[in-house]
């Protein structure tokens, strides 16, 4: 028997005659492809393609649905949520995982003191002594935030920069109030004559002119093991911070050494009865680099924070 539906047909041979159907053996019939079990033609299943079979057996329906959604209303999968004690939309650990944001809970972690809603990743800085941006760094440069106990404040290539004005600070605690700032800050290290023009013009700012022989602080020192000796070097000097001395602005002269004692055996690099010019500082107006014993005193200093990845 031939169906037209499926526009083609298939003959089959009879190898036996039925008692119903008196044919001889040889003749042809017929046969609808889908009784024959031949392919059937695309689009004869209305349910091909879909994700979800049902066996006639045993009545049980397999449901393909993403199993990290199962539990909530909705296709979404569960979310994590931080403790916000504070309100501000960033909260700290631990988590907890629920398809609803739970009260008392944010979407974002990170904030760095949950009891304070002033404090959070992008806030603004201002000059109160605590980190208010949630960076690791306090009383930095921001649009609000341009001077802070006697030091002003700059931003350049994306790191924040501090220039102090101080009557009198020597090296060690010059670089230990920039330490103080955060774990990125150190001395300010230069490294190209763009670098250290700039910082000039911002000290030259600081001081209104000033004193022409005037000296800030910046992270040069001696390296080891050349802090002994009274050699003047200047390949024997690095930078605070670990960055390489890649650049040089020495004034004609210098380093020299000048108040080196050879018959004087300093115990350390800042052996104060015993004193090395160990370490450096830059004259702001005239220009160029100056070696001097780590103790003596400066009128101010340059920090700079390391700048973001």
């Amino acid at each position: 028997m031939w169906s037209p539906r499926h526009g083609s047909v298939t003959r089959t041979l009879l190898l036996a005659v039925t008692p119903t159907l008196p044919l001889a053996a040889g003749c042809f019939v017929d046969v609808p492809p889908a009784l024959s079990g031949g392919g059937s033609t695309e689009g004869d299943d209305p349910t091909e393609g879909t994700t979800t079979s049902t066996s006639t057996a045993t009545g049980d329906v397999h449901d393909d649905t993403d199993e990290s959604s199962k539990g909530c209303p909705t296709t979404s999968p569960p979310g994590k949520w931080y403790l916000d004690q504070d309100g501000d939309a960033w909260g700290v650990e631990p988590a907890q995982i629920a398809c609803d944001k739970p009260p008392g809970t944010a979407a974002e972690r990170g904030d760095c003191d949950d009891a304070d809603p002033e404090r959070f990743p992008g806030s603004l800085e201002v000059c109160d002594g605590e980190d208010d941006d949630c960076d690791e760094i306090v009383d930095e440069f921001s649009p609000v935030n341009d001077a802070c106990h006697g030091c002003a404040l700059v931003e350049r290539d994306g790191a924040p920069h501090w220039f102090c004005k101080v009557e009198a600070i020597d090296w060690v605690a010059a670089r230990a109030a920039c330490t103080a700032l955060g774990w990125t800050v150190d001395l300010l290290s230069i490294h190209s004559e763009a670098d250290d023009l700039w910082a000039r013009k911002q000290v030259e700012a600081l001081y209104e002119g000033g004193d022409p022989m005037g000296t800030f602080w910046i992270g040069l020192r001696r390296a080891d093991p050349h802090w002994t000796g009274c050699e003047a070097d200047p390949a024997h000097w690095e930078w605070s911070d670990g960055s390489p001395v890649d650049y040089s602005a020495w004034s004609m002269g210098q380093p020299d050494s000048a108040s080196c004692d050879p018959m004087c055996e300093p115990v350390d690099a800042l052996d104060e009865a015993c004193p090395r010019e160990n370490c450096g500082q830059m004259f702001y107006m005239l220009g160029g680099w100056n070696d001097r014993a780590c103790f003596s005193p400066g009128v101010g200093y340059a920090c700079r924070a390391a700048p973001p990845p």
